[in-house]
């Protein structure tokens, strides 16, 4: 790469173009938000679905390691349940194939809308609402705080999965015991309480767990 402290730039001066430099146009990319169609801004999300009130609101994402193999993961927003499963790669396809496949063993009443950021990675997000029946949101560009919920999900995974790890040499069941570990983890946001139990008394369960 070409920078002001390459041995190139360096023979010239770093600070003095050459000819060619001069001719060259920066290429503008196009923002991946204009390649996901029919995408409704989290704007438009009901406040119910920011305050946390009702189950069964979501937020997705990919964590990326080592390896371009990324795994997806999905956060319930009120239960603080997370799921997550390891993808073949990051295109849309396989994406929304693995997204159907996990919400549909999700009971109907606990997937009612995802929030997104604009990773091409969820542009056929348009296959939840037909065939899940599930409202799909996007953040603002460059604006992930706005699915914080996800966002603390991921540093919490990231214990166990950070960036330098050959994600390859992590079997599925070692990913689902961490997902696990962390549903079990009781939080202080939900009175002590795990996300597990959270998610099973909006399915009208109240569950106890011991620690001890």
């Amino acid at each position: 790469m070409n920078t002001p402290f390459s041995s190139r730039s360096c023979r010239r001066g770093p600070l003095v173009p050459s000819p060619d430099d001069k001719r060259r146009r920066p290429r503008r990319s196009r923002p991946s938000r204009d390649t996901i169609k029919d995408r409704v801004s989290i704007h438009e999300r009901p406040k119910k679905v920011d305050a946390r009130t009702e189950g069964g609101h979501w937020e997705g994402d990919l964590i990326i390691c080592k390896r371009t193999r990324p795994v997806l993961v999905l956060h319930e927003r009120k239960s603080r349940v997370t799921l997550a499963a390891r993808l073949a790669g990051k295109t849309a396809a396989e994406t929304i194939s693995v997204m159907l496949a996990v919400f549909a063993r999700i009971e109907p009443a606990l997937r009612k809308s995802i929030t997104f950021d604009n990773d091409t990675a969820f542009a056929q997000h348009a296959l939840l609402r037909t065939m899940r029946a599930m409202t799909t949101w996007f953040c603002d560009a460059y604006a992930s705080w706005q699915k914080g919920g996800i966002e603390n999900a991921n540093g919490r995974l990231r214990r166990w999965l950070p960036r330098q790890i050959d994600i390859d040499k992590v079997s599925d069941e070692e990913i689902q015991d961490i997902v696990i570990t962390a549903n079990l983890t009781p939080r202080k946001c939900l009175g002590f309480k795990t996300p597990f139990q959270a998610i099973l008394k909006e399915l009208g369960k109240d569950v106890q767990i011991r620690f001890t």
